[in-house]
């Protein structure tokens, strides 16, 4: 009669070494990039808003421009103008900015005429007439782009939807005539990491999509949304953040310049996660030195109501902002309010100076645009308002200049 009870053992211990080593294969990195296509691209609305002047308005500015090589002023304009005609610029794609006149009104429609071709001359491209869509002007600009790029010739295609409006300037009250450029596009696509499936997008601007500011967006939670509400989510990335985490394993992603793919390398060893940025989440602790050389930690202000202002003195809404925040803290500060100011910018002269002259009393410290600071916070527009609460929790991550602001710090201490 034989013992089978060591063996039966051994087998056991077997399948459970296989077991486990499967297992952790499944966790494991893939060895090679993968990369993942994406459909055709969809624009989106809204954008960037370039002001309709008057002609000797225009002529001005356009005189300041000139000095940059890649802005091109009118050099020759259309015929037959009316009274009405606007002059204006920042239609931008294929690495210049354009110059536009828009002639007409609301009442006979309109027409622009755009330098599609970037020659400054106004009178060779053919007039665009805008529809009106809804209550709306607007029409349609689709080109296609040639550019050297690295040495070689590129083409690409760009699609800009232009809207005739009224905006009212940060320094002014009345309303202005404006096109709404809207120039951004979304390619979405799903690609295949750690035995599973993940939706992505890419965001472009002008038919490009790998700038330092272009968007990719990773469905992290697995919802099947991603979420695109405000760049301060975590499923939010710009492609100069380069890193990702997935399943476990940080990947280091690139997007194709024309955004047809995402590529996805697998990195050695694992990053640590994004803070979250969310309403209510606990602000990530940092620390800085002012510009006094005084060392501080975000963890020194606890139970204390905390703003963290990134601005800069060239920064026109930060600096009209400037006075209300000086009031404010003023109004606040013995109740327990606080500002930690973070300049984009690492020369302190200016800084010094205007915080002196504007009373902004509170700790300062500069950093460039890449600073620890600026990408703890995901900030890629100036001003960027974080409020913290006595808790440490973030109380408000999107807040725009103005009534608004003040407004949300005033409520944190129940004053009117």
């Amino acid at each position: 009669m034989f013992d089978y009870r060591g063996k039966v053992i051994i087998m056991k211990n077997l399948v459970i070494v296989t077991v486990l080593f499967a297992c952790n294969s499944l966790n494991a990195a893939p060895q090679a990039p993968v990369t993942a296509n994406t459909e055709a691209p969809v624009l989106l609305k809204g954008g960037g808003v370039a002001f309709a002047l008057p002609e000797q308005e225009y002529l001005k500015i356009a005189d300041q421009l000139s000095k940059n090589p890649r802005f091109v002023p009118i050099k020759r304009r259309p015929t037959a103008l009316t009274a009405a005609a606007r002059f204006g610029f920042n239609l931008t794609f294929g690495g210049l900015n354009r110059s536009w006149v828009l002639d007409g009104d609301e009442k006979q429609g309109y027409v622009l005429y755009a330098d599609l071709n970037g020659n400054g001359d106004l009178a060779d491209d053919t007039p665009l007439r805008f529809t009106n869509e809804s209550g709306k002007y607007s029409v349609l600009v689709k080109q296609t782009v040639n550019e050297k790029i690295d040495g070689r010739e590129e083409s690409y295609p760009v699609e800009i939807k232009l809207e005739v409006g009224t905006v009212t300037k940060p320094d002014q009250t009345d309303p202005q005539l404006a096109l709404t450029i809207s120039s951004e596009t979304l390619r979405s696509g799903v690609i295949r990491v750690g035995g599973r499936e993940i939706a992505f997008a890419l965001r472009g601007s002008q038919g490009v999509y790998n700038w330092d500011y272009n968007r990719v967006y990773f469905d992290l939670n697995g919802d099947g949304q991603l979420d695109m509400t405000t760049p301060k989510s975590v499923e939010s990335y710009v492609v100069r953040d380069k890193f990702v985490n997935l399943g476990g394993v940080s990947y280091e992603f690139t997007a194709d310049r024309l955004g047809r793919s995402l590529t996805l390398k697998p990195l050695a060893e694992k990053l640590p996660d994004r803070a979250s940025l969310d309403l209510g989440s606990a602000t990530p602790e940092f620390s800085f030195t002012d510009i006094n050389g005084k060392p501080r930690r975000l963890s020194d202000y606890r139970g204390k109501v905390v703003l963290l202002d990134f601005w800069g003195v060239w920064c026109g809404p930060c600096v009209a902002e400037a006075p209300k925040l000086a009031a404010i803290y003023k109004r606040l500060h013995e109740k327990g309010f606080e500002v930690i100011g973070i300049h984009m910018g690492k020369e302190m002269a200016p800084v010094r100076k205007f915080v002196s002259e504007k009373g902004m009393t509170w700790a300062q410290t500069t950093e460039d645009e890449r600073g620890p600071l600026h990408r703890l916070f995901r900030v890629d527009g100036w001003p960027t308002y974080y409020l913290i609460g006595k808790d440490g929790t973030i109380r408000a991550n999107n807040l725009r200049p103005g009534d608004e602001l003040i407004e949300k710090i005033k409520e944190q201490f129940e004053v009117k």
